[in-house]
């Protein structure tokens, strides 16, 4: 079944790394284009909080990068999330769109190793897309004379996998309750938003789930994100527990 899998998923696999590649050498040679943006006459007519959150994110290389490829509303961390949302929604919903759900299910394996193997090969898929996009990061980096903190990297991608996982779970979890793939796929991408959306809240930030999903200082070598490796792994493994429940006893 994992090997069924795999084959099913290797163009999402190679369509995930080739986005990935793109946007992390974009994001290398974007960093001298923007400060030179943010100094051009069109950019004082910014509104000033748009214009300080610029300069604050361009205040370092490091900085740059950090923000550009973990931030979930940025280039990177936005097609990632994309890219799970549509691991997540077809995993249940795709093989009952198809009708090869009764197939799958006749088999002598238990619903909850069904849905396990499916979403484990989706949640690796995701792995290791950000894992080779980070390494095309550090590559690229480290030829322009701005390498970067290797084992911050690594944990950073950890963490942001966690975020992965629980847009994954999202998804999967909308895919076992309806027999469509759009239906997941949207609503996924609704709630993603909504949990998002106390982060521009002044004071609220704490409320903002996606918050939990990077940290600067973890990126910079500064110290271990424990906290949000607590909360993101909770985040992740709730909707997935939800959906295993809710496949065990949906009717097909």
């Amino acid at each position: 079944m994992v090997a069924k899998e795999l084959i099913e998923a290797r163009w999402k696999l190679f369509g995930g790394a080739l986005l990935a590649t793109l946007i992390a050498t974009l994001t290398d040679f974007t960093y001298s284009n923007t400060r030179e943006m943010l100094n051009s006459a069109a950019a004082s007519q910014q509104p000033g909080s748009i214009r300080d959150y610029m300069v604050q994110m361009t205040s370092s290389f490091d900085t740059f990068i950090w923000n550009s490829w973990f931030s979930l509303s940025n280039n990177g961390g936005l097609v990632m999330v994309v890219l799970a949302v549509i691991l997540g929604a077809g995993l249940i919903a795709g093989e009952v769109s198809k009708g090869s759900i009764f197939l799958l299910l006749s088999k002598p394996l238990s619903r909850e190793r069904v849905l396990l193997t499916k979403y484990v090969v989706s949640a690796a898929i995701l792995f290791a897309v950000v894992l080779f996009g980070s390494l095309v990061l550090l590559l690229v980096a480290a030829l322009q004379g701005h390498p970067q903190n290797t084992l911050g990297m690594l944990i950073s991608d950890l963490l942001f996998w966690f975020a992965l996982l629980f847009a994954l779970g999202l998804a999967t979890l909308f895919s076992v309750i309806f027999s469509d793939v759009l239906r997941p796929l949207a609503l996924a991408l609704v709630v993603l938003l909504l949990v998002a959306l106390p982060g521009f809240v002044p004071g609220w930030q704490a409320l903002s789930l996606p918050s939990y999903w990077t940290s600067l200082p973890a990126y910079l070598g500064q110290s271990f994100p424990l906290k949000e490796f607590a909360v993101a792994l909770v985040a992740a493994a709730l909707p997935l527990a939800a959906a295993v429940l809710l496949f065990r006893k949906q009717q097909y």
